[in-house]
């Protein structure tokens, strides 16, 4: 559940932002946008280091695995392994 979260919290943010814009921007609504982005990035920040927090070193399977199989012809599969962690945390 916590990596499809991660996947989605910056998916969330574009979607807030995105549907709140006009055209004619003003300093409020610039403020506002950046307010929306920087509490999307904290919180997928908090997420990723909740992820490194649990993840059991020791172990050389993946973890935290989420698989999907709702569409027939598609399949969601999800994992972090050792060097995957890290990469995680780079990108957060």
């Amino acid at each position: 559940m916590l990596l499809t979260l991660l996947l989605l919290t910056p998916m969330i943010g574009i979607f807030t932002i995105s549907t709140g814009m006009s055209y004619e921007l003003s300093f409020l609504d610039i403020k506002r946008i950046k307010t929306i982005a920087l509490s999307t990035s904290i919180i997928n920040l908090f997420i990723s280091l909740i992820v490194f927090i649990l993840f059991d070193f020791s172990s050389n399977q993946f973890q935290f695995v989420q698989e999907y199989h709702e569409i027939s012809s598609f399949d969601f599969y999800l994992g972090l392994d050792g060097l995957s962690i890290y990469f995680v945390l780079l990108t957060t």
